[in-house]
């Protein structure tokens, strides 16, 4: 815009009085409409204007004489000297434009964002304040509120904390909308029109918006973390919850709780059902437990020994040998013993007492397993029978204790702390009295002492261990217990190695393994850097060692047997919820023999795609989960994706037995010892019928048509009279041979005792 000013000032009105006041006008040049316009007077004219005739000079009024020589032209028709007062700024008038010139009004703009500091509107409060110049989109305004009122109609809101892509990607493409827990930065700093402004196909803005909407509606399906809080109101309306809750015992994802499961399981236990297989494990909190722990500890030192010399007992004799024989029939009767208390033999005999293994029977055993000595040379028959002993022994431990043939002779521990995850805190020891020692010096922790797998299965001589979902849920009071038909596998980033306790060779956790991923080790071509691999990996390697049935007849199958047996363990402690499912990670190892041992379950397991194997198979398991916790809910038939229904079992919902009642009464004990809440006890030795309604006439009374039971009390032998159907029980009065002899020191307790059940009411 370009504006001419001519006016004349005071000084050229002093030297000069003889100008005209119609010199000093207001000329409005060329208004230029294009891109070149001001960008504030095209968002705020008013105020533009407003500066503009503030900045304009103030007028003296002229002398009188000259006022009356110089006056404007007036309007048309009136005449000089109607109106002798000065013209005001704001009433000087514009030119007229020319005649191809065309005039434009100002068009209606969007409100600038930062409002300068001199603005009069930047001192207003937001509810003063009102958009200039704003196009509102109502059209695209009444589709979205269409759009939420359907999803609300339908109960389409979900609640999400965390990030999971897939997840919402899953629920959206159903048509749900998200409802955000916690506000975004869009939601705090844009309002609601410009935040409709700027949505447009599902972005940022339309969601923060549909969040805004969405803001007194509940949510209808919530992913939550497990140690988030639950909303009173949600047991009222029951939305699809991730998370089950148990009594604390019963919480099979906490290495305590879940070692109380395993010691219980055997009562949930069926064969080819649930049947569970894990290692040797001990919660190090009480005196009990460690002491278990240690005989555990030998026996194990035994139990490898023999195991040991059964296979090479014949070549552990030499002429410069300088240990005696002594040490092998300690380690046979000591084995022995425990055999005995596996088959409850302790029990039938009294004198049945521990053998006791001492600290220099452990380092001999040591020695002769680390071959650093050798037996004292015996003759050859004597060679032979302690052979034939210790096999035979051997073959009959190993029915009553089968993880002989995995315990390996190293007897290494694994200590974990009860209250981590991800690997963090855990060490391998061989040593119990050095684990002991660490376990005292941290009394604050909870330890758990697991028998570490020293021949596990090894895939180019490198550990492994399997990564298991499987799926709980409850609706329409049938509990449900899925497994996801895909898996993977973890690998260790170096190869297997008992003389080193390098948390890289021992443990498969990818949180640790992921630090090691530089390092350069052996294998490593055999070995995907990620340290994964597919099933479908795994399942061409089982191929290639002419075993490839083994992941459909046995592996598999026995990871199923091992989750129904916890899960059937921890179904006292469940919470019945409708509604409520929670996905899990089951960690299994498989040993060289091929046994399938649970290591651990995992709750909020890790569902981020942070390897080329876990990107492929995380998603997956989360859009099969909206397929079975809604689709399949709704549609029977629906399809379930790669999750295999495993059990079913139907738990109706039943009311609490006496739920809000209270009890309120008195001790039952009288005031008076002459008044005795039973009939007195008769002590002579002959028959005697007593008569309650007799005996004690204030505190029972018989009605008219019915008998008042009497009990006869003969030589120990109790018995009731009654007339019809219709009679009543009374107080009971007994006496016998052992009561005559206590006379009246005989208590309630023992009268109620010596009478039979059927008499009791």
């Amino acid at each position: 815009m370009h504006l001419k000013l001519k006016f004349v000032t005071s000084d050229v009105w002093d030297s000069d009085p003889g100008v005209d006041l119609a010199d000093i006008t207001l000329e409005l040049g060329e208004i230029d409409y294009g891109r070149q316009l001001d960008q504030r007077f095209e968002q705020a004219p008013v105020q533009l204007t407003r500066r503009f005739l503030k900045g304009l000079p103030a007028l003296e009024p002229p002398p009188s004489n000259a006022h009356k020589r110089h006056q404007c032209p007036g309007p048309a028709g009136a005449t000089p000297g109607d109106d002798d007062r000065p013209l005001s700024p704001l009433s000087r008038p514009f030119p007229q434009p020319k005649a191809s010139q065309h005039v434009h009004t100002f068009p209606r703009m969007a409100p600038r964002l930062q409002p300068p500091d001199d603005d009069e509107d930047a001192n207003r409060t937001p509810k003063h304040k009102f958009f200039r110049n704003y196009s509102f989109d109502f059209l695209k305004q009444k589709q979205l509120k269409a759009k939420i009122a359907s999803a609300v109609e339908k109960k389409h809101i979900f609640s999400i904390v965390g990030h999971y892509p897939a997840l919402r990607k899953a629920l959206k493409t159903r048509h749900w909308l998200e409802k955000q827990t916690f506000r975004s930065a869009l939601l705090r700093e844009l309002s609601h029109h410009a935040l409709l402004q700027k949505a447009s196909n599902g972005n940022e803005y339309e969601e923060a918006l549909v969040s805004k909407y969405l803001k007194p509606y509940l949510p209808y399906f919530i992913w939550q973390h497990r140690n988030m809080r639950d909303c009173k109101q949600d047991r009222f309306y029951a939305p699809y919850r991730s998370r089950i809750h148990y009594e604390r015992p019963y919480d099979f994802a906490v290495k305590e709780n879940l070692i109380r499961l395993i010691n219980a399981s055997h009562w949930h236990q069926e064969e080819g059902f649930a049947e569970l297989d894990y290692p040797r494990t001990y919660l190090l909190d009480t005196e009990d437990i460690i002491t278990k722990f240690q005989e555990d500890y030998q026996l194990t030192i035994v139990s490898s020994f023999l195991h040991h010399m059964a296979k090479h007992l014949e070549h552990a004799f030499d002429d410069e040998g300088t240990l005696p024989t002594d040490v092998l029939t300690t380690a046979m009767k000591y084995l022995r013993y425990y055999l005995g208390c596996a088959q409850h033999e302790d029990i039938d005999h009294e004198e049945f007492c521990e053998p006791l293994l001492t600290p220099e029977n452990r380092h001999e055993m040591e020695q002769l397993l680390a071959g650093e000595a050798q037996f004292c040379s015996i003759p050859g028959y004597e060679v032979l029978s302690l052979v034939a002993q210790v096999k035979k022994l051997v073959h009959e431990a190993a029915k009553v204790f089968p993880d002989m043939k995995i315990d390996g002779i190293r007897n290494m521990w694994i200590l974990k702390p009860g209250n981590r995850c991800r690997g963090l805190g855990i060490m391998l020891f061989n040593d119990d009295r050095k684990l002991l020692e660490h376990v005292d010096s941290n009394p604050d922790v909870k330890y758990v002492a697991q028998k570490y797998i020293e021949r596990p299965l090894l895939i180019h001589c490198t550990k492994f261990d399997i990564r298991q979902y499987f799926l709980i849920t409850y609706t329409n009071n049938v509990l449900k217990v899925w497994m996801y038909r895909n898996c993977y596998l973890r690998f260790s980033s170096r190869q297997f190695n008992l003389d080193d306790f390098s948390e890289s060779i021992h443990l498969t956790n990818y949180s640790i393994q992921k630090n090691y991923a530089k390092e350069v080790r052996e294998g490593a071509d055999a070995l995907p850097a990620s340290n994964m691999w597919s099933l479908k990996r795994f399942q061409e390697h089982l191929q290639s060692l002419d075993k490839g049935f083994y992941w459909e007849r046995k592996i598999y199958p026995d990871m199923k047997k091992n989750i129904l047996a916890i899960v059937c363990a921890s179904l006292d402690g469940m919470k019945m919820e409708r509604n409520m499912f929670e996905l899990y990670g089951a960690d299994f190892m498989v040993t060289e023999n091929f046994r399938t041992m649970l290591i651990e379950i995992n709750t909020s397991p890790d569902l981020s795609s942070s390897t080329d194997v876990t990107s492929v198979i995380c998603p997956a398991v989360l859009e099969d989960l909206v397929k079975v916790v809604i689709d399949n809910t709704k549609d029977k038939r629906a399809g379930t994706g790669q999750f295999e229904l495993i059990h079913s079992l139907e738990i109706p919902r039943v009311a609490p037995y006496g739920y809000g009642l209270t009890v309120d009464g008195r001790s039952m004990q009288s005031k008076h010892r002459s008044k005795s809440p039973l009939s007195p006890i008769n002590t002579s030795t002959g028959p005697t019928v007593v008569s309650t309604a007799t005996s004690t006439p204030k505190r029972s009374t018989a009605a008219a048509g019915t008998t008042v039971a009497t009990t006869i009390a003969t030589g120990g032998i109790i018995s009731t009279g009654a007339n019809g159907g219709n009679a009543k029980h009374s107080r009971y009065a007994a006496s016998s041979s052992e009561s005559s002899s206590r006379g009246s020191k005989t208590s309630l307790t023992s009268v109620i005792l010596d009478r039979p059940r059927t008499t009791l009411k």
